[in-house]
């Protein structure tokens, strides 16, 4: 059986911001994310962990763009009534949900981080990433919200695999166990 691994797969401009400060990520309407094969890579996802935050905004998109996956929001609130199939809260340790997911057989899919800052800084700070996939988008945005904060010093990631493509856009893949 194949280890399932927990991935970050995330978009980060040149100078490492993640989204403008207001949480926008209109600076990626330009890219088509079929030119980094996004749909191959969530096809080999099973459970998506994602921050509260992360998740309020994309409800806000209209319709979920992540299927039937399991989706687990890390947060303390009641998640509202309209929220996606298979979408559940949770507010413990980080620690104790990596477990219960690497032993959870039923689900062979990778276990995708999606995001907000904090969370991808709480997962890597705690050494809980197998793999770090970004895509370097060549937009300078001067301001915004950081992939990584202090949190996540001492974390050396191992460079396995680089990419470029036409847009201009650059794929790194790094090991992090």
């Amino acid at each position: 059986m194949k280890k399932k691994l927990f991935r970050i797969y995330i978009a980060v401009s040149l100078d490492g911001y993640i989204a403008r400060t207001n949480g926008a990520v209109d600076w990626l309407d330009d890219f088509d994310p079929a030119e980094f094969d996004f749909e191959g890579f969530l096809g080999t996802v099973g459970t998506l962990i994602i921050g509260r935050k992360t998740f309020d905004q994309v409800m806000e998109f209209g319709e979920w763009p992540y299927e039937d996956r399991r989706t687990i929001v890390l947060t303390s609130r009641d998640l509202p009534d309209n929220r996606p199939a298979n979408t559940e809260a949770y507010g413990g340790s980080l620690v104790e949900l990596a477990t219960q997911l690497r032993d959870d057989r039923s689900d062979t899919g990778d276990v995708w981080i999606v995001g907000g800052a904090s969370v991808v800084t709480q997962f890597l700070f705690g050494g809980l990433v197998d793999q770090l996939e970004m895509f370097i988008i060549p937009e300078i945005l001067g301001d915004g919200i950081r992939l990584f904060g202090r949190d996540a010093a001492g974390t050396t990631p191992k460079l396995v695999a680089s990419e470029h493509y036409k847009s201009g856009v650059v794929r790194m893949q790094y090991d992090l166990r």
